[in-house]
């Protein structure tokens, strides 16, 4: 027989060498990829929160821009605009007024103008159906009490202002506006 089959007092075979077993290298390469495996698994869901968390922010702060600066400019054209219609209510030129409306409602985003008298009727509008009826059967009438340029940030946007004399209200210019959003709402 020989002797090199049999076990030493260590406890390993004579004709082994010393070291780790395949088997034991395999189940520690397994190991190693799995923690690495869930490591990039964990890392990807923490990237993806913190992007969406980013995103969001993102989307807000351009929305609250986005709304200040559409507040400011129309407002702005809002004045600037009262006093082309007084002027030309003040001379008695309507088609002038509705060369006005017409240029206006051209640009986008404008969707209806409309001039109200004092009495609360629509005297001049875009849309040829609304003029004659009474203006607070169809929209809020709070907006033909402002004195004031008005803007209500609902959607689309609403604005009024107020168009006076030396002595008396002439009349509401009322105007529907529909911005055009920044960046995409949903995706």
């Amino acid at each position: 027989m020989n002797a090199n089959l049999h076990p030493k007092e260590s406890g390993t075979f004579a004709g082994s060498k010393p070291g780790l077993s395949p088997v034991v290298i395999l189940y520690g390469i397994i190991i190693l990829l799995g923690i690495g495996a869930g490591y990039l698994l964990f890392r990807n869901w923490h990237l993806k929160r913190q992007f969406a968390g980013e995103r969001t922010r993102l989307l807000d702060s351009a929305q609250t821009n986005q709304l200040a600066n559409d507040r400011q400019q129309l407002t702005f054209g809002m004045k600037t605009f009262v006093w082309a219609v007084r002027n030309s209510l003040l001379q008695n030129r309507p088609g002038e007024i509705r060369e006005h409306f017409k240029t206006l409602v051209k640009d986008r985003g404008v969707k209806e103008v409309l001039l109200v008298d004092p009495a609360g009727h629509v005297t001049l509008s875009t849309n040829k159906k609304n003029e004659g009826i009474d203006f607070a059967k169809r929209y809020p009438a709070h907006l033909l009490q402002q004195q004031d340029v008005y803007f209500n940030d609902t959607y689309p946007y609403e604005l009024s202002a107020p168009i006076h004399s030396t002595d008396r209200r002439l009349g509401t210019l009322v105007m529907f506006y529909t911005p055009t959003p920044i960046l995409p709402l949903d995706e």
